[in-house]
């Protein structure tokens, strides 16, 4: 007996620790649960749940512990397990409402919130999150209606106060929702639902720097990860604010700037490791704030196979950096990627489509690009009602699209359209200046540049100071060889603006202004008879200007040589050297030149004065002494000329344009030629890749003297209508690849030697590299009755441009 006492009582004594410890151990877990290590007590109390299946404790536990780690499923899953009609307690019914609730079960979450009101009156948690999930249900005014159950004989009850808060948010309502969640802050400001309400407040009414700076005061009660986002709120909120205008100049960037540096610091926190969605956040919102800030784009990835790493809402910023790096390829995709965006607002698709656009123009599409812009304008209604407004109000985006596409009109040289089309809409709205300076831009390109100076100067009555009245100022005083207003204008750009693109652009081309010009042809002229070199020759001319002085001035030297093999010709040598002017209305060049053709040097002299009456009428003349205009058989029997010429130009526009002019020749073997030509032409297509003119070309010519050595027929009458057709091969940027082919056809009349038909094809391929360098090849054939007999000339000639 003694034995077997002995054994029970080291049973239950071993029974009675084991117990003790493992109580011990629960509890633990429970503690840690509440300390945030969630994990760990959820697989211990798994692991006690399945040695303990009757015990309810761990179950009811484990949907505490689920519920403070906000998985909702999860405490679902386990309520759905337990028998039915099981009575919960009250804090283990309020986390399963809150599930049903957080889980978007709106009829269930009401049905257990209404039980807790009924088993627990005294508790208002029930009551809270009854009138939460009417809000979250879309039901604010019966949330509203549910929350005088909390209040009593005042109304500064916390409970009541947050719940309005809640509600107030869930409604879009969220000054309202601060404002209760000041008064419950005012009435318990340390208790952690009541913080967190109040941040939750602010965040929604888009205060959130005050949000930021809420959330680092109480580092206890948010996490690193919270307090992150926060961050990132306010730092969505600078990158929204940075393409605003400034105040002042120093300004500009600034809040891009800060942005751009507080996502630099979250991209190297530890919250910023480990989360993805944040990670794509943080590099969205910067890449926006980058393109704000206009820097260039190799401060961010732009490569397209590192699109994934940007948010959505961010494509269109990576399209605009990549238009800026000159990938209008990549761009292309970036703003067709933003484009499929369903849920954006009018305004914002514009945007977008604006730079598709651009980047279909600039990657060669210019038809899809001219395509889309004509969609936009089409589908935008020029008025709009604003309710409450029974009048119909200009609408903005039909205004856009309509400068967008004229504005492509511009950029494929459909000038005229885009001149008819914005002239007729400013019009309309005399005071709008995104009208007025497109259209003083499509009027300079069409080489009216005064009529955008009458343009700009109205714009600039009503915003002296913007961005593209003072560019397109500066070029069009270019334009007008207004040297020193160029500049200053140039100077003030650059210092408003000194990143922007369109400020780059306009420095290069007064920075090519100032540059010394070459240009250099050289060619062969083949066929018995030809005009200038005889029979046969080869010419070679260059010719350099010098950088301008004091603004408006130039030196130039002149040399060429020609190289001919007619028996009757003989080679010639030349050089010349003068001062060019070139100014507002006026341009005039004085040229000394001396010929050797190996009778010994000729000095002679030439002044050429041209002057720009307006936009359409340009009057010239020119006077020179022993002219280098002359045949070179003449020059082979010691005959010189001394000749003048009167012109007289009318154009409007690059469409449409004649010229005359009419030059008299006195040859020092006492002849007299008189000559008039008038030549004209009229743009009968145009499209962004082939134009297509009409030219003619009227031509008599009349000499005193026919026996002379060189062909000098008494009279002559030429009349050459043709065709020119023009297409682009190739453009990107500045880089211009063209070529033309002329087709002519006509009658050439010599007194003396009788009519005949006159025909001609001319093809002509040019290239331009950039602003300082282009080469183009131009190859003529001709056949005509010369001296009585059909002959057929072939002449070629390559000139360079340089700008160095």
């Amino acid at each position: 007996m003694r034995r077997f006492w002995l054994d029970s009582f080291t049973v239950l004594v071993l029974a009675a620790s084991s117990i003790g410890v493992q109580a011990f151990a629960y509890e633990d877990w429970i503690r840690q649960a509440r300390q945030g290590q969630y994990q760990p007590a959820i697989e211990a109390l798994q692991q006690y749940q399945r040695q303990n299946p009757a015990d309810l404790r761990a179950q009811y536990d484990l949907m505490r512990i689920h519920a403070w780690a906000g998985q909702a499923e999860e405490v679902l899953r386990i309520y759905q397990a337990l028998p039915a009609g099981r009575m919960l307690p009250a804090d283990v019914l309020q986390a399963v409402a809150r599930a049903y609730k957080d889980t978007r079960q709106w009829e269930p979450a009401l049905r257990l919130y209404r039980e807790g009101e009924r088993r627990f009156p005294g508790q208002t948690a029930f009551t809270m999150g009854l009138c939460m999930t009417l809000a979250d249900a879309g039901q604010p005014s019966r949330a509203l209606d549910c929350t005088q159950a909390l209040q009593p004989a005042t109304r500064r009850n916390p409970d009541y106060l947050l719940a309005r808060s809640y509600i107030y948010r869930a409604s879009g309502q969220n000054y309202e929702a601060l404002r209760a969640s000041q008064d419950v802050l005012a009435l318990q400001p340390g208790k952690p639902d009541v913080i967190r309400d109040y941040d939750l407040s602010l965040h929604a009414a888009g205060l959130d720097r005050q949000a930021m700076e809420w959330q680092s005061r109480h580092p206890a009660i948010f996490s690193a990860a919270e307090r992150a986002d926060r961050q990132a709120d306010y730092a969505a909120e600078l990158t929204r604010l940075a393409p605003q205008p400034a105040r002042t100049l120093p300004e500009r960037f600034l809040v891009a700037d800060r942005a751009v540096r507080l996502q630099d610091e979250l991209a190297d926190s530890a919250s910023f490791r480990g989360r993805p969605a944040f990670q794509r956040r943080i590099r969205g919102d910067r890449l926006i704030a980058v393109d704000a800030r206009e820097d260039a784009p190799g401060s961010v990835d732009i490569a397209p196979e590192r699109a994934a790493q940007y948010p959505d809402y961010a494509y269109a910023s990576l399209g605009a950096l990549q238009l800026r790096a000159r990938r209008p390829e990549q761009a292309i995709s970036s703003y067709e990627r933003a484009l499929a965006n369903s849920s954006l607002d009018a305004k914002t698709r514009l945007r977008y489509q604006t730079g598709l656009a651009f980047s279909l123009l600039e990657s060669g599409h210019e038809d899809q690009a001219l395509a889309l812009a004509q969609g936009m304008e089409q589908n935008a209604p020029s008025t709009r009602y604003l309710p409450g407004n029974p009048e119909a109000l200009p609408n903005p985006g039909y205004a856009d699209a309509l400068i967008l596409k004229n504005s492509l009109y511009m950029y494929t040289g459909l000038l005229k359209p885009a001149r008819e089309n914005l002239a007729q809409a400013s019009a309309q709205a005399p005071g709008n200046i995104n009208l007025r300076v497109p259209l003083a831009d499509a009027q300079r390109m069409s080489g009216m540049p005064r009529q955008a100076e009458h343009n700009l100067k109205i714009a600039e009555t009503y915003a002296p100071r913007q961005e593209d009245v003072i560019i397109s100022q500066a070029r069009t005083a270019l334009e007008l060889r207004e040297y020193r207003q160029a500049e200053e204008l140039l100077a003030y750009a650059k210092a408003r603006y000194p990143s922007n693109i369109r400020v780059a652009e306009l420095e290069k081309d007064w920075q090519s202004y100032r540059r010394n010009e070459l240009i250099v042809s050289g060619g062969f002229e083949s066929g018995k008879g030809a005009d200038v070199s005889g029979q046969d020759g080869l010419r070679v001319q260059a010719q350099w200007y010098s950088a301008p002085l004091a603004y408006n001035w130039r030196a130039t030297v002149l040399a060429g040589h020609l190289d001919t093999s007619d028996e009757l010709g003989r080679n010639v040598n030349w050089q010349g050297a003068g001062l060019e002017w070139r100014g507002r209305d006026w341009q005039s060049l004085l040229l000394v030149n001396r010929q050797d053709w190996g009778q010994g040097g000729k000095v002679g002299a030439g002044l050429q004065l041209d002057h720009e009456v307006n936009d359409h009428w340009r009057v010239g003349a020119t006077l020179e002494y022993r002219t280098l205009d002359i045949p070179n058989r003449a020059l082979a029997q010691g005959v010189t000329a001394n000749q003048g010429q009167l012109r007289l130009r009318w154009q409007n526009g690059p469409e449409q344009w004649v010229q005359a002019a009419y030059t008299a020749t006195r040859f020092t073997d006492d002849n007299r030629r008189h000559s008039l030509q008038i030549t004209g032409s009229q743009r009968l297509y145009a499209s962004p890749r082939v134009k297509a003119d009409a030219q003619l070309e009227l031509w008599t010519s009349g000499n005193r003297d026919e026996d002379r050595p060189y062909f000098s027929p008494r009279r002559e009458y030429m009349a050459v209508p043709a065709l020119r057709l023009e297409h682009l091969i190739y453009q990107r940027y500045e880089q211009r690849l063209t070529q033309a082919l002329t087709l002519g056809a006509g009658v050439l009349h010599q007194s003396g030697y009788g009519s005949g038909a006159v025909g001609s094809a001319a093809y002509e391929l040019n290239y331009q590299h950039d602003r300082n360098l282009e080469v183009g090849l131009r190859l003529q054939a001709l056949t005509r009755p010369y001296d009585g007999q059909r002959e057929q000339q072939y002449s070629g000639v390559v000139e360079l441009k340089i700008k160095f």
